[in-house]
C-alpha cells in the first residue's frame, strides 16, 4: 500500500488547525489607572511635643474595569476623607519610616475597600499607589 505525501500533509495540518482551535487563549485582565486629583495636604502627629508634621501625597489606584473608575470618581470625596483619616492617625515615626510606606499603603487599601463595599458592594480598588510622598 503506497500513501500519497499531499494526503498526508492535509491530514497532519487539518490535525495541528484542530488542536490549534481546541486551546482556548487567557483572557486579559483590564487594568486602569484613576489618579486622585489634586492631591492631599494633611497634617500627622509628632510626638511627645504634639506639634504637628505636614504631608502632601499624590495617589493613584488600580482598579480592573472602566466601571471601577467611575465608582471612584463619584465617591471622590469619601475617598479623601478616608485617605485623610488614615495618614492624621499616623505618627511621625511611622511616616518617615520608608519600610512603613507599604503599611500605608495597606491600611489605606483595606480601609477604602471597607468604605466602597460599604458604599456599592464591591471593594473595587485593587492597589493603593504613591506617586508622591513629601513630608515636612
Amino acid at each position: 500500500m503506497r500513501t500519497n505525501p499531499y494526503l498526508l500533509l492535509i491530514s497532519l495540518c487539518l490535525a495541528a488547525s484542530f488542536l490549534h482551535a481546541q486551546e482556548e487563549p487567557e483572557p486579559v485582565k483590564e487594568v486602569h489607572y484613576f489618579d486622585l486629583d489634586p492631591n492631599i495636604i494633611t497634617n500627622y502627629q509628632k510626638p511627645p511635643s504634639r506639634r504637628l508634621g505636614f504631608i502632601t501625597i499624590d495617589v493613584q489606584f488600580q482598579v480592573s474595569s472602566v466601571a471601577n473608575l467611575d465608582a471612584l470618581e463619584y465617591h471622590k470625596p469619601l475617598i479623601e476623607d478616608t485617605l485623610i483619616d488614615v495618614i492624621n492617625s499616623q505618627d511621625e515615626t511611622i511616616i518617615k519610616d520608608i519600610a512603613q510606606r507599604n503599611a500605608i499603603r495597606d491600611k489605606i487599601k483595606q480601609r477604602l475597600s471597607a468604605v466602597l463595599k460599604e458604599e456599592t458592594g464591591e471593594p473595587i480598588i485593587e492597589d493603593v499607589l504613591f506617586t508622591k510622598f513629601i513630608y515636612q
